[in-house]
Order: C-alpha cells, then sequence, then structure tokens
C-alpha cells in the first residue's frame, strides 16, 4: 500500500518518487525491472526491458505447486522462451542480497544485458499480433495439462 510505502521512504535520505498507474511509462523509463512471476513479466518483455522476476508464497502452498505441476521455470517470460532468459528468484533464493547480485549483473554487464535484450525481442516475436494473452493462455494450459498427465504417471 501506499502509506507503507511512504512510511518506509520517510527513514531514508534518499529521494524515490512514488508514481501510480502509469505502469507502460514506469517500465519505459527503467533500466531494469524487479517483477513478480506473471503477466507483468510479458509486459516488460514486450517493452524488451531486463528483469529480476521475485516470487515467494505460502510454502505449504509452493510445497503443492511444486508436486504437481513440474515446469524448469515460472516467469512467463522464460517459459516462452524455452531457456532461462532472466533471473528467477523464488521462495528461499528471494533475498536482498541476490535480488542486489543479480540486478548489479545486468546492471553493469553490457554484454549480459544486451544478450537478455536481445532474447527478449525474441520473446516479443513469439508473442506476435494482437491476441498474445489468448496464445499464452494456450500454452501455459498446454503445460499444466502435460504436467499433470505426466505426474499422473509417476514421472
Amino acid at each position: 500500500e501506499r502509506s507503507a510505502i511512504q512510511k518506509a521512504l520517510e527513514k531514508t535520505s534518499v529521494p524515490v518518487m512514488v508514481v501510480e498507474n502509469d505502469t507502460y511509462n514506469i517500465l519505459n523509463a527503467a533500466d531494469l525491472v524487479w517483477l513478480a512471476s506473471g503477466t507483468a513479466t510479458l509486459e516488460a518483455a514486450l517493452l524488451q526491458k531486463p528483469m529480476v522476476i521475485v516470487y515467494r508464497m505460502a510454502w505449504l502452498t509452493y510445497g503443492l505447486a511444486r508436486l504437481l505441476v513440474r515446469v524448469k521455470h515460472i516467469g512467463m517470460v522464460n517459459i516462452i522462451a524455452g531457456e532461462r532468459v532472466v533471473p528467477e528468484l523464488i521462495q528461499g533464493e528471494l533475498t536482498s542480497e541476490r535480488i542486489f547480485h543479480e540486478s548489479e549483473k545486468i546492471l553493469l554487464n553490457s554484454g549480459l544485458r544486451a544478450q537478455t535484450i536481445h532474447k527478449l525481442a525474441s520473446v516479443k516475436e513469439k508473442l506476435g499480433t494482437p491476441g498474445a494473452a489468448g496464445r499464452v493462455a494456450e500454452i501455459a494450459f498446454s503445460m499444466i495439462a502435460d504436467n499433470v498427465g505426466a505426474g499422473a504417471m509417476g514421472r
């Protein structure tokens, strides 16, 4: 909530502007984005913005999800790319130190940054013309069906 953010910002001398309801302009202005896994990662990919995907859920929920769904990646960008294009910090990996480390790598290594942007352009190309959300949903449902079927077969 904005009030919690404002309260936290009062404790620092770093000037930070809080902006709401302007997603695409904010993403477009960023050099790097921290995002929870989901459609926001696709929005950032369409703008070819390097990102670090962060996600934490209740441990019980996470454990059940890991039993039911077996995928190499949880970030939609990485799933569509078929490889790890951007870092994913999930559950116990999600620490301030790891966020800093992954962010620093992307921001300071121009080769890695260029490679990430190039791969995000490929993801954008795969998404294609309007209607991408429907195609992504089809991919996700297909993967879920494959994994549930494989899980039921003891894979």
